[in-house]
């Protein structure tokens, strides 16, 4: 057990990794230590975080030599390290050992993440534990192989989707018409997107995965943490009322209703528990409106950009890791069952986009009760330049729904 002070780390620029900072703040009072490449929205101007600025295109030398400097910085303190994305994760993975050495490291080791990532051993699990889960086919942009790819497509029933195998991979590429997730009508716009894959010199691992129907408010999110021991120590669900569109945001969830799934936090505990794992995880199910079972579509080995719907929840992501791994403190595991809505666009648009009478009426009943909770919105952090940020970033939410999403549709696509 240590009193020493608390030093959080983080590596990003977005509006989960500022929702980190504010969970810290709320439960610690704390700042932030912020490493990013550039300035960005989310994480300027505010009081609760110092933003260590390290240049575009940082390769990871320079990102160690910046973290070596902030710890140098920082003798006295509990150093932690949190990362949200793909690519930061496997960053940290890389050079853990080394890390270790200044940072205590909340994250499962790489051989758990890998099990996490593999899908042949993964269905299996699931399988053993009865959670129903899309049916799933690999396939690889090169060597170009137009035949190979149309057998594989032939496994499964269209439309389909294909999202990369590995994420922190795929989302460094640039090249036009890369999406987080593709959605596939039929077998000839599959080999389209595969052909522009593999000009862009893809050559890691497609997923093709079955369509589950129905609109963004069949998906649910589970979030929670496995402390050292072993023990589920938070967990939190959701209901998502509204997902952002835009081609390499898909999937990300806008609004989230806070609502507590006994029966899929379990899922999760058992799945997490099968593979030894430790840490925050991040799951995302889709309830299959033809028979009304929910099947678990991914599981990822951080917290997720829209986590802080779980600290609407009444839980506290920060306190949860902060008291297992640095003051070694046991404590009683936390649920989120306080009513909220987590909104990231304005709730005014649920009108539009929530087709479900009685799930309108019970998110507005909510809304009444208490107001959306913005992450970005935090009184103990009010500067009218985030506030400009934040209002012109959802004027521009709202532009891409009318862009890319401008009614609900019967796939979420």
């Amino acid at each position: 057990m240590t009193n020493r002070t608390l030093c959080p780390v983080l590596l990003g620029t977005d509006l989960g990794i500022y929702a980190m900072a504010r969970s810290f703040h709320e439960a610690y009072g704390v700042r932030s230590v912020v490493i990013s490449e550039l300035p960005r929205g989310p994480i300027n101007d505010s009081a609760i975080l110092d933003n260590v600025l390290i240049g575009d295109g940082a390769d990871d030398a320079r990102i160690l030599a910046a973290l070596d400097t902030v710890a140098a910085a920082h003798p006295g303190a509990d150093r932690i390290l949190v990362v949200n994305s793909d690519h930061q994760l496997a960053f940290v993975l890389r050079h853990r050992e080394r890390l270790e050495e200044s940072y205590v490291i909340p994250f499962a080791d790489a051989a758990t993440v890998d099990a996490l990532a593999d899908k042949t051993s993964m269905y299996a699990v699931l399988e053993r534990l009865g959670i129903l889960a899309p049916a799933t086919v690999a396939v690889s942009a090169l060597p170009r192989d137009e035949q190979a790819w149309r057998a594989a497509a032939a496994r499964l029933t269209f439309p389909i989707v294909m999202k990369p195998f590995a994420g922190a991979e795929f989302e460094e590429l640039t090249f036009a018409g890369r999406r987080k997730v593709y959605a596939l009508e039929d077998a000839d716009t599959l080999v389209r997107e595969l052909e522009r894959i593999a000009a862009a010199e893809y050559g890691g691992t497609m997923l093709l995965q079955e369509l589950v129907p129905g609109d963004d408010t069949w998906n649910r999110v589970v979030n929670c943490y496995v402390d050292s021991h072993g023990d589920l120590t938070m967990a939190a669900s959701g209901r998502v009322l509204l997902a952002m569109h835009q081609p390499t945001f898909i999937g990300n969830s806008a609004i989230i209703m806070v609502d507590y799934d006994t029966e899929l936090v379990e899922s999760v505990r058992a799945v997490l528990a099968e593979v030894g794992f430790r840490g925050f995880a991040s799951v995302d199910f889709k309830i299959d409106p033809r028979d009304g079972r929910a099947r678990l579509l991914d599981i990822n080995p951080r917290l997720g950009r829209s986590h802080y719907y779980a600290n609407v929840g009444g839980v506290s992501t920060a306190q949860v890791l902060v008291e297992d791994l640095v003051r070694g403190r046991r404590v009683e595991p936390q649920r989120a069952t306080a009513e909220g809505i987590y909104a990231y666009i304005p709730t005014f648009v649920l009108g539009r986009y929530v087709r479900d009478e009685a799930l309108l009426s019970q998110a507005r009943g909510v809304l009444r009760r208490r107001r959306a909770v913005h992450p970005l919105k935090y009184r103990k952090d009010r500067n009218v330049k985030r506030w400009a940020y934040r209002l012109l970033a959802q004027v521009n939410q709202l532009r891409a729904l009318r862009t890319y999403y401008p009614r609900p549709t019967d796939s979420g696509f």
